[in-house]
């Protein structure tokens, strides 16, 4: 698909382009397929969750629904959301995406979901494998007039859920134990708060959670360097909670 102007917005590997008043199409750079991307938001959102709509996809190129509203991170920055608020929504998206029913064997969903991943995830269980996002933080989740809307569904795998707390618990921790960042202490009461609601089985996926941060293209060096630290806290955090 053709584009013109500037992108609306560019990522570690993708540029988002408005298409007329309600699409934007996201370009990989790197060319990869959009298929499986597509194939995963198709049966969360046929499941009942919110995920955009999909109107198209072909090689690098994914076209899909403009969802309209502020992020979650937005909006706790604007003071709209509390962050006691922030942290229930952040929970009841994780409880809600992991009571979907995985995707049938063969078909293109479970394919994406099942694909090889380059970290070794667990491979062991808290109960069924679930559809997990693993990149579940404020900045991917629109408030629109409608409810919440997740984005991004370029790391989803089927696995256990607690490894997609984990990993949201430990992004958050990377901005709460970053010293030169002024959002630090709001990210400590949203770790808090979170860590508070969510199934503390995210403990024992810690390790695991590090490793798929480290291994984030969308990360330079500086951020890496957090991930250690942050994921040390959410321990220490968790155990008190």
């Amino acid at each position: 698909m053709a584009t013109s102007g500037a992108p609306l917005f560019s990522g570690a590997d993708a540029d988002l382009y408005a298409v007329g008043a309600d699409r934007v199409l996201r370009r990989s750079r790197s060319g990869a397929d959009a298929a499986g991307v597509a194939a995963v938001m198709r049966h969360v959102r046929e499941a009942g969750f919110p995920a955009p709509r999909v109107d198209a996809a072909r090689d690098g190129d994914l076209t899909m629904e403009l969802v309209r509203g502020p992020t979650l991170l937005q909006s706790l920055l604007g003071g709209r959301t509390s962050l006691a608020g922030a942290a229930r929504t952040l929970v009841a998206l994780h409880d809600a995406l992991h009571a979907l029913p995985a995707p049938t064997p063969g078909g293109a969903a479970h394919a994406a979901l099942t694909a090889p991943s380059p970290v070794a995830l667990d491979a062991a269980s808290d109960g069924p494998p679930c559809v997990l996002h693993l990149a579940l933080h404020p900045a991917n989740v629109v408030l629109t007039a409608d409810g919440p809307v997740v984005l991004d569904w370029t790391s989803a795998w089927l696995g256990p859920a607690g490894l997609d707390l984990a990993v949201t618990a430990v992004i958050v921790a990377e901005v709460a134990v970053d010293e030169d960042d002024e959002l630090a202490p709001g990210a400590r009461v949203l770790l808090d708060a979170f860590l508070h609601l969510a199934d503390p089985v995210l403990g024992s996926h810690l390790d695991t959670a590090a490793r798929v941060r480290a291994a984030d293209p969308g990360l330079d060096p500086a951020e890496s360097a957090l991930v250690p630290a942050a994921a040390a806290l959410v321990a220490r955090e968790a155990r008190r909670s």
